[in-house]
């Protein structure tokens, strides 16, 4: 049976942390451990490891003015 998703590119993957971001725009913190999440919820393929996955979601967040949770462990 073929598989239902695809592996993401990395636009896909970088407007998936945006749309977090703006998601949850009210939260004064925003939590690396639960960016990724959201962004492996959405990309079950994405073959980054968290490590780079974290720092996506760091850079994406910085750019945006957001505090950063550094709270994510490593795969």
């Amino acid at each position: 049976m073929p598989e239902l998703w695809q592996t993401p590119n990395s636009s896909a993957v970088r407007q998936a942390i945006v749309c977090y971001l703006i998601e949850n725009v009210e939260r004064p913190v925003v939590s690396i451990s639960a960016a990724i999440l959201a962004v492996r919820e959405r990309f079950p393929g994405c073959d980054l490891t968290d490590w780079q996955l974290g720092d996506l979601v760091a850079r994406s967040a910085v750019d945006a003015a957001f505090a950063i949770h550094f709270d994510a462990g490593g795969r």
